[in-house]
Parts: structure tokens; C-alpha cells; sequence
């Protein structure tokens, strides 16, 4: 059985065996295949993809958004943004809220 871990006892650091260099080179390539895959997606007319960044603020959503997504059509997406939650929102299932905002298919 694994002990639990807390908040307090994880790094928030990156590990030491990560080279900047390299993730920049493999983000990269990771770019150019979410492109491709929007590409391939819009073609099909099948599918729909529904990605949730959650976080802090300031925990760097904004960047990843701006940074991931700088390769694909801002025609094919929709971004929603979401501030604390109503008393409404609460009451509800955890996403309750993102449910009117999913695309379609």
C-alpha cells in the first residue's frame, strides 16, 4: 500500500533529468500535431474535442493556451472562461457548468 502524499511534499520544481532545450523541440512537435489533428477532425465532420485546463490563478493557463494552441485555425475553436463559481454552480456536479459550453457531436 502507498503511503499518501501531501501538497507540502511534492517539488514544485521541474525534475532535474528535463532539458528546457528538448521540451521546447518536443513541444513543438506536439504543436504541429494538434494542427494536424484539426485538420484531420474538421475534414471528418465526425468528432469534437473538449479540453479543460483548471488552475490557480496565475498557475499559467493563459501560456499554455497561448503556447499549445499557437499552430491551430482560431476558426475551429471556442474558448471559455470560467471565474469562481455561482452559489448555482455549487449546488451542482462538479461540471455542471462546462456541460452548456461542450461542443457538438
Amino acid at each position: 500500500m502507498h503511503a499518501k502524499k501531501h501538497l507540502d511534499d511534492i517539488s514544485t520544481t521541474a525534475p532535474d533529468f528535463l532539458d528546457k532545450d528538448n521540451i521546447k523541440d518536443e513541444t513543438d512537435l506536439l504543436v504541429e500535431k494538434i494542427d494536424n489533428y484539426q485538420n484531420i477532425m474538421y475534414a471528418q465532420g465526425k468528432y469534437s474535442l473538449l479540453i479543460i485546463l483548471q488552475g490557480m490563478d496565475a498557475s499559467g493557463k493563459d501560456g499554455a493556451v497561448r503556447h499549445i494552441f499557437s499552430g491551430v485555425n482560431p476558426m475551429g475553436c471556442s474558448v471559455v472562461s470560467f471565474k469562481g463559481p455561482t452559489e448555482e454552480e455549487l449546488a451542482h456536479d462538479y461540471l455542471w457548468r462546462i456541460h452548456q459550453h461542450t461542443p457538438k457531436k
